[in-house]
């Protein structure tokens, strides 16, 4: 039952995003021409590194165990065809104001994730906990940020973050994670995972996903030294065999040049967002605190393999996430570092999920 209500509330979302967007495209005006500044002519290098080893509540190797994932976002593209700007531009909706002009970019990224169940030490199949899962992907990404100008400064300011983002992997032996987990273990003298032999079996992947994140209300606290707040509110959708949600939350903002960017780079599986970021050089940092709700309708880390033919547990259709840390900014480079907390996300154990994530971005 719970499994349709989850199954019924996406679907309806999906619907009624679907009839936003219809209303939209009729309306929308062409889209705005692009743009780039010095900054954001240069490409963007994203290494990222996430592991439950943050985690204060129990350090241990469990659900979201480990992900790795390096990426490159290209120098502000100029010239696109007018029928791939066509296709991959989505409209607004909710009356926001038409943008002045947009910088469109292109990304590729790399990266493997591991899930393991609690106990790790039994090479028995686990009936009531999450299966071995190990993803290795590549994404490819289309991101638009559109600037509107600021009439107090004349300075086209980003007000809005688009990524379009197509995820082509692999689950399974073939993604290399007992090989990754165990020897890394052996290296650093921590006792191996014994129950890989019970992981989801091979089966390529592809998901399409979308997120949207709007820069609201930037107010200076004070001006020296300067102190300023803001919110970004998102919202974002997946479809594919390995996830199919809808997201939506926000996160606040306080410190210094938050123009920089659209908040810090989320974890998976939600979107990564914001590798993007603009700036003078001039050192900045924020903290940053944030919620997210997702409807789920499919998590193959939970449900097991789209044949049937694997463990599985039963997903929760309705979780809960927080983020808090903080976010560097010196000469071109970004540090961020995001501690992550989510609600339980299956029925068979009560528990919560706590990680950390560390972000290192750099123009060049």
């Amino acid at each position: 039952m719970q499994v349709r209500i989850a199954k019924a509330a996406l679907l309806a979302t999906m619907f009624t995003a679907g009839l936003f967007a219809a209303e939209a495209w009729a309306d929308d005006p062409p889209p705005p021409p692009p743009s780039a500044t010095e900054s954001e002519s240069r490409s963007i290098f994203v290494f990222q590194v996430e592991n439950d080893v943050f985690n204060r509540f129990s350090p241990t190797d469990r659900d979201y165990t480990n992900g790795v994932r390096i990426g490159w976002l290209s120098p502000a593209i100029t010239v696109m065809p007018p029928g791939i700007v066509a296709m991959t531009t989505v409209p607004t909706f909710f009356g926001e104001p038409q943008s002045d002009s947009v910088v469109r970019r292109v990304g590729v990224s790399f990266g493997q994730n591991i899930y393991t169940p609690d106990n790790t030490f039994t090479s028995q199949p686990i009936y009531n906990d999450r299966p071995y899962a190990a993803w290795l992907y590549a994404s490819f990404a289309l991101q638009y940020t559109y600037k509107r100008r600021d009439e107090k400064t004349g300075i086209q300011e980003p007000v809005r973050l688009d990524t379009l983002q197509l995820d082509l992997g692999v689950i399974g032996p073939a993604a290399g994670g007992e090989f990754v987990q165990n020897n890394f273990h052996n290296i650093i003298g921590v006792a191996q995972a014994n129950g890989w032999a019970n992981q989801l079996h091979n089966e390529p992947t592809i998901g399409l996903g979308f997120e949207r994140r709007w820069r609201t209300g930037r107010t200076v606290l004070f001006d020296d030294p300067k102190l300023e707040v803001d919110f970004i509110p998102r919202i974002g959708a997946a479809l594919g065999n390995v996830a199919i949600y809808g997201d939506v939350g926000g996160t606040a903002r306080i410190g210094k040049n938050l123009r920089d960017d659209f908040g810090p780079p989320r974890p998976r599986p939600a979107l990564p967002g914001s590798e993007a970021f603009i700036g003078d050089g001039s050192f900045g940092w924020y903290l940053f605190a944030g919620v997210d709700g997702q409807v789920v309708g499919r998590n193959i880390f939970l449900d097991g393999n789209t044949d049937g033919y694997s463990l599985r547990v039963s997903h929760r259709p309705f979780v809960a996430e927080a983020q808090a840390g903080l976010a560097v900014t010196y000469h071109g480079v970004r540090l961020t570092y995001t501690q992550v907390l989510r609600t339980p996300d299956f029925y068979e154990q009560n528990r919560w999920t706590q990680f950390g994530s560390i972000n290192v971005t750099f123009r060049y």
